[in-house]
């Protein structure tokens, strides 16, 4: 049934399939929790919502490799690009948007009243942080239709990597590297800022599922770009390189579709909406009402420390 296809890529085909079928229907309930809960549509939670359509439509492109790899089908390679521009714009998105809620997060931790200013305006904040995504997207695809290859003689069965083949996936590979270099930057500051700050506990919870969410596509892209880099200078044989490639995107992918597990283990609010999608009654203590996720108050000394100026001043 599949003597076309080689031993060692034959498990690949089986992950894809469904790991794409299991993430599409995990991002797919995270984005119902956002449409059925009001508390959930917050500008972090825009940003999380947005994050998990960029990983739906990456996962879908997975859909289109195993058609390719099963059926015993090839395209050309500027084929196989107009068939994945849609889940290249999830993949080109996914990173600067991991980006902008680490951005969003430092912003709500270091100047909360400013945030709260923001908030009364979210179409216009929302806007802001979309700039670099839609604008590295933009780039990324133009890249990838300038550079196509047309030649019909050059067939292959349309994968990501190679819908992005040459130029646009090297252009891809290290603007990847210097995007997640900068989250590591800025959640790094974040994690610093909440150590020294009082914050509220919906505030901890949401910022941990993002942290845990970021370190596995940290941890997928990390591994995946070291392997990209070294696998020319481990092996000659190009199929053996290529091997290593498609094996070292389980990471990536994996990471894509575990945002709704990560979520429903860490996040008490996610957690009480998806049980109620699938009819699960809410616990009965569950606060009606919780701190905003984006609260945060000033650090103990400096309340202190007013407190002591309004004593002065009383007895003055």
């Amino acid at each position: 049934m599949f003597e076309h296809i080689h031993p060692l890529i034959l498990p690949l085909g089986f992950f894809f399939f469904f790991n794409s079928f299991i993430g599409v229907i995990g991002n797919s309930v995270m984005l119902l929790c956002f449409f059925r809960n009001k508390r959930l549509r917050s500008p972090c939670h825009i940003l999380i919502s947005l994050t998990c359509i960029a990983d739906l439509l990456h996962l879908c492109a997975q859909f289109v490799y195993c058609i390719h790899l099963f059926g015993n089908l090839t395209s050309s390679q500027a084929q196989c690009f107009y068939m994945l521009v849609v889940p290249l714009s999830g993949v080109g998105a996914s990173g600067p948007l991991i980006l902008a809620m680490g951005v969003d997060r430092l912003i709500a931790v270091k100047f909360p009243t400013k945030y709260r200013l923001f908030q009364q305006e979210p179409k216009f904040y929302i806007f802001g942080q979309l700039v670099f995504p839609i604008v590295y997207t933009l780039v990324l695809l133009y890249y990838g239709f300038h550079y196509r290859i047309v030649d019909e003689e050059l067939q292959i069965a349309c994968a990501v990597p190679l819908a992005l083949m040459g130029t646009p996936f090297q252009f891809f590979t290290y603007s990847s590297a210097l995007i997640y270099l900068l989250v590591v930057i800025v959640y790094g500051i974040v994690y610093y800022l909440l150590k020294s700050n009082q914050a509220s506990a919906r505030f901890k919870s949401v910022f941990r599922s993002i942290m845990v969410t970021v370190g596995f596509v940290l941890f997928g892209w990390v591994t995946t770009t070291l392997t990209n880099t070294l696998s020319y200078e481990i092996t000659s044989v190009q199929f053996t390189a290529q091997l290593m490639q498609m094996y070292a995107g389980i990471t990536v992918n994996f990471a894509a579709a575990s945002n709704v597990f990560i979520f429903y283990a860490i996040n008490s609010e996610y957690r009480e909406v998806i049980k109620s999608l699938f009819g699960c009654k809410s616990k009965a203590n569950t606060p009606m009402f919780e701190a905003s996720s984006t609260m945060v108050t000033v650090s103990t000394t400096s309340q202190m420390q007013k407190k002591r100026k309004l004593t002065m001043a009383s007895v003055n």
